[in-house]
């Protein structure tokens, strides 16, 4: 993976993400690119006389922040039990009003595989899933988000849950597998079934998929669905039994994933989310 952006916000969560992101990008032996919007810039609410000054003015909050930025690399590096290059670490603030749609810009200028980010707020999960930055990047973004939980910390990745529907497993397996094989995991391709579904594949046309598949540490897993619990507390309920590493979604307006999000409106959904989510977005 050539390089990993981490849009940063000087938060607690962020500087959890980030040494996230540095262990990863240690793991992975990629670039990391940290990336600061100021969408608020201090500056701007001072009284500037003309254009020019609060041009100068934003210019000089970007300095500011790019160079606090460097001091947040250099202090979490200190604190971690690895090493990293100076070298493969980039770190950069501007101005922009438009936070997730220049993170999103941003990331595609730097050819970016994946983006790491924290979720946010005292509301932690619920806000995570209601309107924060991150989930906004989930929704938006074509290039794979990894969100990390509050009080997150790195451990290696044995197993990766696969929550699917089964309408797109080969296009959508391809895209987990690379990560699976950098990370040296096992993929658990977890089915909730609730019933008749014209668009997905049967059970034994998913295993053959997987047994075909050149990446073997696959495995296929059916449950079946309740229609009284919401999905997202049923896959919590598994991930609690079974306690993978990474959970990963492919979202799309609409989907299964909106489905059971407005499922579990009413559930207490800040102990849901306790390890990382990878999230794509779906094919077609």
């Amino acid at each position: 993976m050539k390089t990993i952006l981490i849009p940063f916000d000087f938060s607690a969560n962020a500087r959890k993400a980030l040494a996230y992101a540095l262990e990863l990008g240690k793991l992975f032996e990629s670039q990391l690119y940290i990336y600061h919007v100021l969408h608020e810039s201090p500056y701007t609410l001072a009284a500037a006389a003309t254009e020019q000054e609060m041009e100068k003015l934003i210019a000089k909050d970007g300095e500011e922040k790019t160079a606090a930025l460097k001091d947040e690399v250099n202090t979490l590096l200190q604190s971690l039990p690895i090493t990293f290059s100076a070298e493969r670490i980039k770190t950069k603030a501007e101005y922009n009003p438009l936070v997730v749609e220049k993170i999103i810009a941003v990331a595609k200028e730097q050819d970016a595989e994946l983006v790491i980010m924290g979720t946010h707020g005292t509301s932690g999960i619920k806000k995570f899933f209601f309107g924060s930055n991150t989930s906004n990047m989930i929704t938006k973004s074509d290039i794979p988000v990894l969100a990390i939980p509050e009080q997150y910390e790195y451990t290696p990745v044995k197993t990766i849950l696969y929550a699917s529907d089964l309408e797109n497993l080969p296009a959508e397996l391809k895209r987990i597998i690379p990560f699976a094989h950098s990370l040296h995991a096992g993929i658990n391709v977890l089915h909730f079934d609730y019933g008749q579904n014209e668009r997905k594949i049967t059970e034994e046309e998913a295993n053959i998929i997987i047994k075909n598949n050149q990446y073997q540490h696959i495995k296929f897993v059916k449950e079946k669905a309740d229609l009284t619990i919401p999905l997202l507390k049923q896959i919590r309920h598994y991930m609690q039994e079974h306690q993978p590493e990474w959970l990963t979604m492919f979202t799309k307006e609409k989907s299964l994933w909106d489905k059971l999000i407005i499922g579990s409106k009413t559930e207490d959904m800040v102990h849901t989310l306790k390890v990382p989510l990878l999230s794509f977005k779906k094919p077609g």
